[in-house]
């Protein structure tokens, strides 16, 4: 029904992560536009789907046991990781590579 689960994340209060499941691959990329440890936030979201797996009977409580934490854009003040998380997201849904950031947010203000 869905390819992704993309999920903001807030960590430490003050910053806005985007960890995404692929569906199909069982794989969790976890997006940082400053580039921190997310293992703990990674371990968090496959307990969580093991939890839900005793509720909901979909098939998707398997996660691959490595996550991803690609390049991304890094930001270069302290107060714009929640835009970054959603323009992170917003090029996903338009299949478009994350580092993309500037062509999605033109597209924004066209839209």
């Amino acid at each position: 029904m869905y390819d992704l689960l993309m999920l903001p994340q807030c960590k430490g209060n003050n910053h806005w992560v985007l960890l995404v499941a692929s569906v199909m691959s069982r794989t969790v990329t976890i997006y940082d536009s400053l580039g921190g440890n997310n293992k703990a936030l990674f371990d968090l979201f496959c307990q969580f789907m093991c939890q839900r797996a005793q509720i909901v009977k979909d098939g998707l409580e398997k996660f691959s046991s490595e996550f991803k934490a690609p390049p991304c854009n890094k930001q270069h003040h302290g107060n714009s990781c929640g835009v970054f998380a959603l323009m992170t997201a917003k090029c996903l849904v338009m299949k478009m590579h994350p580092t993309m950031l500037r062509q999605a947010h033109d597209s924004v203000y066209r839209d």
